[in-house]
């Protein structure tokens, strides 16, 4: 499999390649383009958060540790003492970074329900919601959801590419573990993350503008364009 930097160089490059083409048909906003830039440097190592010593996790719950404390502030510092909410913070921090990490790790298995197809589109649909939350445009919550999905889509892609070995022309035993639907070994977990894809859509924005734009010809004629002079 590739290492965490290789995932992140080759989701860094795809994303920047892919969000300058959106921006230079006018299709995102420059600050879309660096938020979705981003979100699929990001999408590109969310796969192996299943890795219990990877980066990718400890990037992760660091990002959500960050988060417990900025929501325990925002919730506590007109209500609680000020001591109360530093107290608050480092609980929030200290919860999420170890206890909720551990129980995280006991309930994942690496290449398991995280390497799949099914779990790139929660996590499409969460940041699409999450931005939507957050007062974004819809079109352009969709498009951080779709770059999410595309760094998560090259990880997989990268990985099963990395089992071919050429020079033996053979594969390697890791292959087809990487880019596949869905956990066919565990149902639950396949379940679990399907059933929350489900909840998830029911909080996504209106898909109108994004549609008429990755669905229409004519945008990927701009493209071509675009690059062509």
């Amino acid at each position: 499999m590739a290492n965490f930097n290789t995932h992140l160089q080759f989701s860094t490059i795809g994303s920047g390649l892919l969000s300058t083409l959106f921006l230079s048909t006018q299709h995102i906003t420059p600050s879309e383009a660096v938020l979705c830039w981003l979100a699929g440097s990001v999408g590109g190592i969310l796969p192996d958060i299943d890795s219990d010593n990877s980066h990718s996790l400890s990037i992760l719950f660091g990002l959500l540790s960050a988060i417990a404390c900025v929501l325990t502030t925002v919730f506590g510092v007109y209500h609680w003492p000020l001591l109360w909410v530093w107290g608050g913070c480092a609980v929030a921090f200290l919860a999420m970074h170890f206890v909720v990490r551990n129980i995280f790790e006991i309930f994942t298995v690496h290449r398991g329900v995280f390497h799949s197809v099914l779990a790139g589109l929660f996590f499409t649909f969460l940041v699409t919601a999450i931005t939507a939350q957050l007062g974004l445009r819809a079109s352009g919550c969709w498009f951080m959801g779709l770059f999410t999905g595309f760094g998560y889509f090259l990880h997989l892609l990268l990985d099963e590419i990395y089992a071919v070995d050429f020079m033996n022309n053979r594969l390697k035993r890791s292959f087809g573990t990487a880019l596949k639907l869905f956990d066919y070994d565990n149902w639950k977990s396949a379940l679990f993350i399907g059933s929350a894809t489900v909840i998830t859509a029911f909080f996504l924005p209106t898909a109108t503008r994004f549609s008429n734009i990755v669905f229409n010809t004519e945008t990927y004629t701009l493209f071509a364009q675009k690059i062509m002079g």
